[in-house]
């Protein structure tokens, strides 16, 4: 099995708000700031996003994971203030 590791980063201005994840539009969890979180997942192509609050969404990370790999991603947000403000995926 592949294994996914999933990093929130620390950060002060979403900090108090807990983000939940998903992996092929299934919630795998919930991350809080400064969090990580380890996955076994299956051999093949997935979707992976975040969501915080009613309107922060990530964008749509896809991945094709083969048998013994490591996937690691990043969760931040950035903007100025949470109504320009949303949530991004960077592959680390």
């Amino acid at each position: 099995m592949a294994e996914l590791i999933i990093r929130r980063k620390k950060e002060f201005t979403f900090g108090l708000m807990g983000v939940n994840i998903y992996l092929d539009d299934k919630k795998i969890g919930r991350l809080e700031s400064g969090e990580t979180k380890k996955l076994k997942i299956e051999k093949g192509k997935h979707i992976f996003f975040a969501k915080g609050g009613l309107v922060l969404k990530s964008q749509e990370i896809t991945f094709d994971a083969k048998e013994e790999d490591i996937i690691a991603l990043q969760i931040e947000s950035f903007g100025n203030g949470y109504t320009k403000s949303f949530l991004q995926i960077k592959k680390l």
